[in-house]
């Protein structure tokens, strides 16, 4: 099936998906840093402490997400999208008000927990659970609500700012938040929506049984979970470290500061034409059969960015970064259904969402000491290089053993 047709017959729980992590640009990384330098201003705080406030929040937000995520296998999925949502709108609010330093975590949480955890979570767990035959097109139509995001909101968000204020702005969020969530919660989104596609297919996990209730202390020891772990760790941490450095990464390698607009756009850009790729190749092939190698254009955008002091290198070096953050967001997705089943699915998605949002605050924080010891941003790169070739590396345990012997022995065949 097609993306037009399939969007078509499926209207109402796709635009749900897309909404979703659309929305969640209010609690990501890439929105939120535009109110720091006010929050500095206003709270008269420096640069680390409000770093560490974030972080502090994020890495709570973490530890927490994945006791409320696995409460999405068993609240409906409307109930449980508007109580989180009235979190939400409860941490924008509060952010809104707020007029002492120490309130700023507090909000961060919020904001942190119900944006980037569970809104996504909301979306990936639902596409993941009512899809079979087309689960890969429906993560990858969702997904792109994240580039969609960043495209559209920042500029849209500083002009607010600029026009009613920081505080006002916030408002503004929740508004459009709770009327585009409640609004479709009740006047479109339907039971009758939410009904599991039909498969001829039967379904292929590594759990012990589908019958089995599998708890979250569970998934941290299967083998399935230390294949996907790093590969998650790694391509949030990374690419969040980088793009928290960009302005000094561009200082550092002598480009002009405008070419960040420009590379922000590609990314995007390249990011929702990998996801689109990837939705019909992983319905067609399965996830398993890109894992291992949906890494490499990272690499080669490292080893470019490393190399080379061009300042038209960023165009390239953001598609790259684009190809692999597109493309690995889909597989990663589709991957973790199609080793735990469906059944279980939102245990084991926030318990990976869990570990996205942790490694997002680690990733700012592993560069910045790197910046500290007196390495430069040649260590960063040189230090990601080498993480992305141990993580592309354990991915091939993925690959099944039959076939690694299979190509083990035409390799000798042929030296022979």
């Amino acid at each position: 099936m097609r993306y037009l047709a399939f969007f078509k017959s499926h209207l109402e729980l796709i635009i749900f998906g897309v909404m979703m992590t659309t929305l969640s640009s209010f609690g990501q990384t890439f929105l939120l840093s535009l109110y720091v330098p006010f929050l500095m201003d206003e709270f008269s705080i420096s640069n680390s402490e409000i770093s560490s406030f974030y972080g502090i929040a994020t890495i709570v937000s973490a530890t927490i997400l994945p006791k409320l995520g696995k409460y999405i296998d068993v609240i409906p999925l409307k109930k449980y999208t508007a109580y989180t949502t009235v979190i939400f709108l409860c941490s924008l609010f509060y952010m809104s008000v707020n007029t002492v330093w120490w309130g700023l975590p507090i909000a961060f949480f919020g904001l942190r927990l119900a944006g980037q955890g569970l809104y996504t979570h909301i979306s990936i767990t639902s596409m993941s659970r009512y899809f079979t035959l087309n689960r890969g097109k429906a993560i990858s139509l969702a997904s792109l609500g994240h580039p969609l995001g960043q495209a559209v909101f920042p500029a849209l968000i500083l002009i607010l700012i600029t026009q009613i204020g920081w505080r006002e702005s916030l408002w503004v969020n929740a508004g459009i938040t709770a009327v585009i969530i409640f609004g479709f919660l009740a006047f479109v989104l339907k039971d009758k929506h939410l009904v599991t596609e039909e498969s001829n297919e039967k379904e292929e996990t590594t759990t012990p049984s589908s019958n089995v209730t599998l708890r979250q202390r569970d998934i941290l020891k299967t083998r399935a979970f230390w294949i996907l772990a790093p590969n998650m760790f790694f391509l949030s941490f990374t690419i969040t470290g980088l793009f928290f450095f960009q302005f000094s990464i561009v200082e550092f390698k002598g480009w002009d500061p405008a070419l960040i607009a420009g590379g922000l756009t590609v990314y995007a850009l390249a990011s929702s034409g990998s996801i689109l790729l990837a939705g019909p190749l992983i319905d067609q092939h399965s996830a398993k059969t890109f894992f291992p190698y949906y890494l490499y254009p990272f690499l080669f955008a490292l080893l470019l960015i490393l190399f080379s002091s061009r300042g038209w290198v960023i165009f390239p070096y953001m598609i790259l970064l684009g190809i692999s953050g597109g493309f690995g967001s889909a597989t990663v997705a589709a991957l973790q259904v199609e080793f735990f089943g469906q059944k279980q699915i939102g245990a084991v998605r926030s318990v990976f969402t869990s570990l996205m949002v942790l490694s997002s605050a680690a990733g700012p924080a592993a560069f910045g000491l790197i910046l500290d010891l007196g390495l430069s941003y040649v260590g960063v790169f040189i230090f990601s290089i080498l993480l992305a070739v141990f993580v592309i590396i354990q991915s091939m345990r993925v690959i099944p053993s039959y076939r690694l012997a299979k190509w083990k022995y035409h390799i000798l065949k042929k030296k022979g």
